[in-house]
């Protein structure tokens, strides 16, 4: 990174710490999408994750002078929408909503039966796993970000992404089988 963009976070991150609104927004904007498509790829629901998007985003606010100059942004920004996803699945009332929802009549829909085996798959992997793949390969992030996100280290985090990939082709495999 270079100097004269390091040196602009950190004072945008000075300036958001003592209450500007407007330099919170230039740290944490650019990552609202991505942020956004974590926690979908998370929670499943678009309303929980925008929800969760935007509690994540006012705990940033109040916690922004906690990021120290030089770190990175958008790896914490992610740290904190995974870790209010986490705490959202762990809740009781997650589960009766979820159970409600599966409970409904489902809309039969016109879709590729390949496509609905790989949803099926990925919805079958652990949060945390779904979490990892989803930034290392559709969101293309590097692993010391993907290790950053999710509150692990680089080497934790290749072997959580080896093991979930090597799930997935396992439930894929079996899937295959059975069709």
């Amino acid at each position: 990174m270079c100097a004269s963009v390091l040196e602009s976070t950190d004072d945008l991150l000075r300036r958001a710490a003592s209450g500007d609104q407007p330099a919170f927004e230039a740290l944490v904007g650019p990552h609202l999408q991505l942020a956004y498509r974590l926690a979908l790829t998370m929670l499943g629901d678009p309303a929980a994750a925008e929800d969760a998007v935007q509690e994540a985003t006012f705990r940033t606010w109040r916690h922004v002078g906690r990021l120290r100059p030089g770190s990175s942004v958008r790896a914490w920004f992610l740290t904190v929408v995974a870790n209010h996803c986490r705490s959202q699945l762990r809740s009781r009332w997650w589960r009766v909503l979820r159970g409600l929802e599966q409970t409904e009549s489902s809309v039969a829909m016109d879709v590729d039966p390949a496509s609905l085996d790989l949803e099926r798959a990925l919805l079958a992997l652990d949060e945390r796993d779904r979490a990892a793949i989803f930034l290392r390969y559709c969101e293309d992030l590097p692993l010391a970000d993907v290790a950053a996100a999710l509150g692990i280290t680089m080497t934790a985090a290749r072997s959580r992404i080896h093991r979930a990939l090597r799930r997935l082709r396992l439930q894929l495999d079996d899937e295959e089988l059975r069709g």
